[in-house]
């Protein structure tokens, strides 16, 4: 079972103390927590080096939860100039073991680059010079990983889980780019908090934080930002989320490759 990062607020897993058969369940719990059918959005990604300049890109979307629990997702860049008009398509699939497809457009190029499949650009590289990658939008196959429950932690009064994935081997490394990831998972909402990322040496090198989380509709869990920690650069990208829009529907064309390369 996957859950892709954007598109679901990168929800997590709750565990309770009965041990591995409660840490299955709850995993099994966030990966099943509701999504809006299709929503609209502004958001900004503000990414900042050591020495403390940023640079603001702002940023239109769309995405699309199918029935069978696909999900389809295209990022419109809007400024400034040197990134306007580049467009980013994911669709990651709920059946576990059936690769995500991630495609990017770019205008200086004038041709769609596949991220991360056979003959495509590696997901372990810096998405658009910020401090993500594209495997960190992307999804996280748990068949890829180890989990196992680290124990309990609380932060602003709230109870959470930490639990860690551990990769399998090279092959997981290789495609994810981190030898574990640790998340923070609160114990009643089934949300993640924070998460860590660690290379293949076991340094940490990465920390994940989300903010402002708040239950729309009655329903869905959305939050209002998360910011990505180089602890190797000294930087951070923190991707803000303006406004959402949840819709009973969209149109598909925003999520083909035609729309992708001509913007229609």
């Amino acid at each position: 079972m996957k859950r892709t990062i954007l598109i679901a607020a990168l929800a997590a897993a709750a565990l309770l103390s009965a041990g591995a058969q409660d840490l299955a369940s709850l995993l099994a719990r966030n990966e099943s927590l509701p999504r809006p059918p299709a929503t609209e959005g502004e958001m900004k990604m503000i990414i900042t080096n050591k020495a403390g300049q940023s640079r603001v890109r702002e940023i239109k979307s769309y995405s699309k939860t199918e029935a069978d629990g696909t999900d389809r997702q295209l990022l419109v860049f809007l400024s400034p100039a040197d990134v306007r008009d580049t467009r980013f398509l994911t669709v990651d699939y709920e059946e576990g073991g059936k690769e995500d497809e991630q495609y990017i457009y770019i205008p200086a190029l004038r041709k769609v680059r596949t991220i991360g499949t056979s003959g495509g650009d590696s997901k372990t590289g810096a998405f658009l010079g910020s401090d993500f990658t594209f495997a960190d939008i992307g999804t996280l196959d748990r068949s890829d990983f180890d989990v196992k429950a680290l124990g309990e932690d609380t932060i602003d009064g709230r109870r959470f889980v930490k639990v860690e994935f551990a990769s399998k081997g090279p092959a997981t490394i290789k495609k994810y780019g981190y030898g574990k990831v640790v998340r923070w998972i609160d114990a009643e909402r089934a949300t993640t908090r924070r998460s860590e990322f660690y290379d293949a040496s076991g340094r940490l090198v990465k920390r994940l934080t989300i903010d402002g989380q708040r239950l729309v509709d009655g329903k869905y869990w959305q939050f209002e930002s998360m910011e990505m920690e180089n602890l190797q650069t000294g930087g951070k990208t923190a991707w803000v989320f303006v406004a959402t829009k949840n819709l009973p529907s969209i149109d598909d064309a925003y999520f083909t490759l035609r729309y992708l390369e001509r913007g229609r």
